[in-house]
């Protein structure tokens, strides 16, 4: 039962991900081309972009490390898992992916603090926030691949 609680919440909260980097990344450019200063707004929904793909990291190491019922087999057998497609995906790429997609939030949004000028600061956060999307956009198991998810799964 919470796996399925936990599932369903990892699958909505990816939505509240993509939407705040895209919001963050559109505040950061426009910021960046407009030499504008970093405001309080845009520190926040930096902020809650980076919290939002930590939150969804977190739901997603609970169910890799304690809940999955597919994870255990996968990585006791890794040789004979990574030529089935649908299993390599979740035990690694994914896992990887988004790993490293927080990463890059992270020190972007680190490094963005510590700029001294505005450019500086919306330039670092764009290209981490649009890079750290990209890597998400990759390894997110879409409807139309072969080892997809749906896009709104219900409990």
């Amino acid at each position: 039962m919470i796996y399925s609680i936990v599932l369903v919440l990892h699958s909505w909260l990816r939505w509240a991900v993509l939407l705040l980097g895209l919001a963050a990344l559109v505040r950061s450019a426009r910021g960046w081309a407009q030499r504008a200063p970093r405001t309080e707004t845009d520190r926040k929904l930096g902020a809650a972009f980076v919290g939002s793909l930590d939150a969804q990291f977190l739901l997603g190491v609970l169910l890799y490390v304690v809940l999955s019922p597919i994870t255990p087999s996968s990585l006791a057998a890794l040789k004979a898992s990574m030529p089935i497609a649908a299993l390599r995906f979740f035990a690694v790429e994914h896992a990887f992916g988004m790993i490293l997609a927080v990463a890059i939030a992270h020190v972007a949004s680190a490094r963005a603090k510590r700029a001294a000028d505005p450019a500086t600061q919306h330039r670092r956060m764009a290209l981490g926030v649009l890079f750290a999307l990209l890597v998400v956009l990759a390894a997110i198991p879409w409807p139309f691949l072969p080892h997809g998810r749906p896009l709104f799964r219900l409990p």
